[in-house]
């Protein structure tokens, strides 16, 4: 189903995509790409398998545990695949090693930025869109749940561009998000809206207000990923006119492979 996006491989968008969530420490590998922040969120602390790790899979695995341990952290690598279809030769190495699953699998849906942005109503709540997130806007973002570290707003704001957008009632922010962008894609994320404000319409306009900004930057492309679980946002997007392009999810190192001291055990 065509979506006005053009038309994008999966690894050429999951590598865009990674361009606008990009921690402290990366390092490539090949076309994949390691990432590190301190263990806050899955997309900046796992190894993106997305294309030649320029070395057999069995040697890129044990490249990544070491990076990791090296750090102090359990490996985790992100691995994308298309909707349907069997396991690929990388998760059926994984399990012959004993990686788990990590929760957060998610689909990464796509749609034409005009589109979504002409979802903007003349008698919709304001939204405003600034460079930075402000106190308030951090103070909403909660990412699943935990309080903010420091290395958040890092991550908020390393993408080549970024806005942030904000809905406010009553002097209180009441709905916020952010759009980032690199070649042409830009990404959706931290779309949230306050539990007493919702069902009115405010993540269609926050949602419409990032794909306006980023067509103004030249975007032709819009992207987001919902989790899984999440099937009421799947729902939501899907009849802004979002379409599913992709799936990822993570693989996380089996136990023992890091000691206490993040050396290789």
């Amino acid at each position: 189903m065509s979506t006005g996006a053009p038309a994008l491989s999966v690894t050429e968008l999951e590598h865009r995509a990674a361009q606008t969530w990009l921690g402290p420490r990366s390092e490539r590998m090949g076309d994949w790409l390691l990432r590190a922040a301190g263990g806050f969120t899955g997309r900046a602390n796992s190894a993106l398998a997305a294309g030649d790790p320029g070395r057999p899979l069995p040697d890129a695995i044990d490249a990544v545990v070491a990076w990791y341990a090296s750090l102090g952290q359990r490996a985790m690598i992100a691995v994308p695949s298309a909707m349907t279809g069997p396991a690929g030769e990388l998760d059926r190495l994984l399990d012959q090693r004993g990686w788990t699953h990590r929760d957060g699998a998610a689909v990464v849906m796509t749609a034409g930025p005009a589109a979504i942005a002409g979802l903007a109503r003349p008698d919709g709540p304001p939204v405003d869109v600034a460079g930075e997130p402000e106190e308030a806007w951090l103070g909403m973002y909660h990412y699943r749940g935990q309080a903010l570290p420091p290395v958040a707003r890092r991550l908020l704001l390393s993408a080549p561009w970024q806005a942030f957008a904000s809905v406010r009632a009553g002097g209180a922010t009441i709905a916020i998000g952010r759009v980032a962008a690199d070649g042409g894609w830009a990404g959706l994320t931290a779309i949230e809206t306050d539990p007493a404000h919702r069902r009115r319409g405010l993540a269609t306009a926050v949602s419409a207000a990032l794909a306006a900004a980023a067509l103004s930057r030249g975007a032709t492309g819009l992207y987001l990923q919902v989790e899984d679980e999440n099937t009421t946002a799947h729902r939501l997007y899907a009849g802004m006119g979002f379409a599913d392009h992709h799936r990822y999810h993570y693989r996380v190192a089996a136990q023992g492979l890091v000691d206490e001291r993040g050396r290789p055990g």
